[in-house]
């Protein structure tokens, strides 16, 4: 029975090590409960799934069979941050692209005539169709200072998450900090996008197949999830145990063994701190 079980674990939940990972980067000790990374992919999957069924139902509304990336851009317009997030990850997608075109043609990657001219990186040119400015038959001129204020805003956002990994990483040992590099590599797609697929069974819900980049976006998008229900768990567990332990005639909370990466040593959904015990 128990290793049926097991197959079926196996088989259902592919992407445990990789949700564990994410976790520990996102705040949770380094070996999260399993039945809250199971949990936590199953929230995944079923989001991935509802967000394909929802850009191919946008993508059919343009006319296309085909989706695009401006099709999950709609999906999360209302999230401005995390829209720009992704555009600068799709914007440094597309330069690592080109250095390797230029690599592989053997052109140089330096223009001498620029070396000493850096400049930003160009920002994707996706048409979304549901802006004033693409309804026009001409483009209009790009508005510099809006583009200005919108990599300000990623950069501000991308600053704050560098500066919560450094608050992290301050007094970890050299062993833990390159564990928690290779977790910070974690990805659902990065070489993994036949596995994506399978585990999204997405040959049931699309008649066309998706490119590498959609793949990419989603992958993007699935560690944005991992890294919202994380944060989210862990500062509702906060105020949980804060609340318990200023009740009249609570006892001091025991103290739980965590890898390092919260103040408070709190862990997402822990059990009882006699189950949590470090390896000998």
């Amino acid at each position: 029975m128990d290793k049926a079980k097991e197959r079926e674990r196996q088989t259902r939940y592919r992407y445990l090590t990789e949700i564990q990972q994410m976790m520990f980067v996102f705040g949770e000790i380094q070996d999260p409960l399993a039945d809250t990374t199971m949990l936590i992919e199953d929230i995944v999957r079923s989001q991935v799934i509802e967000i394909i069924v929802m850009a191919a139902a946008q993508a059919q509304r343009r006319g296309s069979r085909f989706l695009a990336a401006e099709d999950f851009i709609f999906l999360i317009r209302h999230d401005r941050t995390k829209v720009l997030r992704l555009r600068e990850y799709l914007s440094w997608k597309d330069v690592r692209k080109k250095v390797k075109e230029r690599e592989d043609a053997g052109d140089d990657i330096i223009d001498d005539a620029n070396a000493d001219k850096p400049d930003r990186v160009a920002k994707v040119n996706i048409k979304l169709s549901w802006e004033l400015a693409n309804a026009f038959s001409e483009n209009l001129a790009d508005d510099d200072s809006d583009d200005d204020d919108e990599m300000l805003d990623a950069q501000s956002d991308s600053l704050k998450r560098l500066k919560d990994a450094d608050d992290v990483t301050r007094q970890m040992t050299r062993d833990e900090y390159v564990h928690y590099s290779e977790c910070r590599q974690a990805s659902f797609t990065f070489r993994k996008n036949k596995r994506f697929r399978e585990w999204a069974n997405m040959t049931a819900f699309l008649d066309t197949k998706l490119n590498d980049e959609i793949i990419d976006i989603l992958g993007f998008l699935t560690f944005e999830m991992v890294s919202k229900i994380t944060e989210m768990a862990l500062c509702i567990k906060r105020d949980l145990d804060k609340a318990a332990s200023a009740a009249p005639g609570a006892a001091d909370p025991p103290k739980r063994q965590h890898g390092g990466n919260t103040s408070e040593g709190i862990s997402l959904f822990s059990g009882p701190p006699t189950a949590r015990t470090p390896l000998e």
